[in-house]
């Protein structure tokens, strides 16, 4: 039985071995939620900056992991801080080594606003990062404001909502949420950010509709930031 397993681990690794960094870490990727997945990402990441520790590939990657394991962390908390702060030294150095790609810019512009959301926006804005990471996002828009599905607009438009009185303007954030959603209808944090909007601004019927619209959607395309955003959803019908 020993002897089988060996075989079976021996065949996988061989298999491994023989994927392009690209391939692997797309079929990782896609199953990130899985227990032990996240840190198999991360040892790919590890593994090209232990050849370069300022490359493109390495850093970018380690910034993108690091973003998955933040957001699922709780505001306020230390673990959330560390993490989006690592995430957004690491997108830091993407953007060092390729100034001219989306990756680095916004996987350190979403660093930058976990990390806040870890420490407290009001204690983030005192540390005058709101500058940092207008410059991260608005690069990233530049480049390609569709990337990750609109990702980019997605985190520009909830920026607007979570800035404290008297920075914040909800209005703002409904304008651009809307405009990701109507360019990307499958996205559905730009969903569940415009319904929260949505609701801070009295249109309760209509941010309740856009939660049941999450609920419906079969799952397609990024399965697990899917179903992040499902489980999430749920949360916030039982919240309002």
């Amino acid at each position: 039985m020993r002897a089988a397993i060996l075989v079976v681990s021996v065949c996988a690794a061989t298999a491994a071995h023989g994927q392009t960094l690209q391939q692997r870490w797309d079929e990782l990727w896609a199953r990130r939620d899985a227990a032990g997945v996240p840190n198999d990402l991360s040892s790919l990441a590890k593994a090209e900056l232990a050849k370069n520790p300022d490359s493109f590939e390495g850093n970018w990657r380690r910034a993108a992991i690091l973003v998955w394991l933040a957001d699922s962390a709780a505001d306020g908390s230390e673990v959330k801080a560390q993490l989006g702060k690592f995430a957004w030294e690491a997108g830091d150095k993407a953007i060092a080594a390729k100034p001219d790609d989306v990756r680095g810019h916004y996987f350190a512009g979403t660093g930058i606003g976990l990390y806040s959301e870890g420490v407290g926006i009001l204690t983030a804005l005192s540390q005058g990062l709101e500058g940092k990471f207008r410059d991260r996002i608005q690069g990233a828009l530049k480049i390609d404001k569709d990337f990750l599905d609109g990702g980019p607009q997605v985190v520009w438009g909830r920026y607007f909502f979570k800035l404290p009185w008297p920075k914040r303007d909800v209005g703002e954030s409904i304008k651009v949420l809307s405009a990701a959603v109507a360019q990307h209808p499958r996205n559905l944090r730009a969903k569940l950010y415009l319904a929260d909007s949505l609701a801070d601004d009295g249109k309760g019927a209509d941010a309740r509709k856009i939660v049941q619209e999450i609920l419906d959607a079969p799952l397609q395309g990024d399965v697990p930031e899917q179903k992040r955003m499902k489980d999430l959803a749920k949360k916030w019908l039982s919240n309002h």
